[in-house]
């Protein structure tokens, strides 16, 4: 199949919730902005759409709205980009309930904004296509993630060990393609999606389970994670495990060791050490300080050593992990 001619044209990028996991971060910015190697997350989840030829996405903002929606339209290139504003959280379902208007009438896919992975969507758009279930979610074996029971035939039986004896566990990408008949049973307000398809299964409705092999998932959820994704894509490059963004300037007796992503505008005064950590754009670090597997975000100014930690502007000298 020709990826232009994709049997999916619309996406749902679900960017609206909380990022409660990576507080202090998530207050100065929401989790789909957060930068991986320089470039926000989200930016990531369009380009694995547009390689696969969906171009109409609809993006639900809450937390943090005004500044997400003021960075999505130079990261969504030549799609259409439609914002779908929730005034409460809505959830999974509820996000998708509001934006019924952009989505109903076809197929269409939806994925998390605060999910990196490289995984072809193509093989999982031909499937949902010759099945056409309810819902195709796409699973694969992550044992910390393993909560969704699927029998061999491929259908999903239950959630969070609810399933059937005789099925295998496996975990939630937060990748899934949904027919436009799954809004004659989302309610309307807030919902959580899984408790929806829960319901379907427990009435006989298919939920197909698509389970991918050999590809890369990140939940970047949590401090630790974010900072692992970013470590695994720097160690890979091949022009060095060092990124700087435009106008960082990293002082001549200044070391930066191991990996590191440095934004734009990001200062590293003299003596200054930093390794294995990431720096927002507009951040600085003060003479003869060192971080150590540390984020330090937008506008922050690190004054003393810090290990493992999140450095927020008016937090940033304290322990914020």
């Amino acid at each position: 199949m020709n990826r232009a001619e994709a049997p999916i044209h619309k996406a749902m990028v679900l960017a609206a919730g909380f990022g409660l996991r990576a507080r202090p971060l998530t207050l100065v910015r929401p989790k789909p902005l957060f930068p991986v190697l320089n470039r926000p997350l989200i930016g990531h989840v369009f380009d694995l759409l547009a390689k696969t030829g969906i171009g109409e996405m609809v993006v639900n903002a809450h937390h943090l709205a005004d500044r997400l929606v003021d960075e999505l339209t130079g990261l969504a290139g030549p799609g259409t980009l439609i914002i779908s504003r929730e005034e409460t959280i809505l959830g999974t379902g509820g996000g998708l309930w509001r934006a019924r208007p952009y989505l109903d009438g076809e197929p269409f896919l939806v994925i998390n904004a605060d999910v990196y992975t490289d995984l072809d969507l193509e093989p999982v758009l031909l499937d949902h296509a010759d099945h056409r279930p309810l819902a195709t979610l796409v699973l694969h074996d992550h044992p910390r993630f393993n909560q969704v029971r699927v029998d061999p035939s491929g259908r999903i039986t239950g959630f969070r060990g609810l399933g059937q004896p005789g099925t295998r566990t496996l975990a939630f990408t937060g990748i899934h393609v949904i027919e436009p008949e799954i809004f004659r049973y989302l309610p309307e307000g807030p919902s959580d999606i899984v408790n929806v398809y829960q319901n379907l299964i427990d009435q006989g409705r298919p939920i197909r389970a698509f389970v991918a092999t050999g590809f890369s998932w990140w939940d970047a959820g949590a401090l630790d994670a974010y900072l692992d994704l970013n470590q695994t894509l720097c160690r890979a490059r091949s022009d060095g495990p060092v990124v700087l963004g435009q106008d960082a300037v990293i002082h001549p007796d200044a070391r930066v060791e191991g990996w590191a992503v440095l934004g734009a505008g990001v200062r590293i005064e003299k003596g200054a050490r930093i390794r294995d950590s990431i720096l927002w754009p507009g951040a600085r670090v003060a003479e003869g300080i060192h971080l150590d597997r540390c984020v330090a975000a937008d506008g922050a100014w690190v004054r003393e050593n810090a290990v493992g930690q999140a450095l927020v502007p008016h937090l940033e000298n304290s322990a914020n992990g």
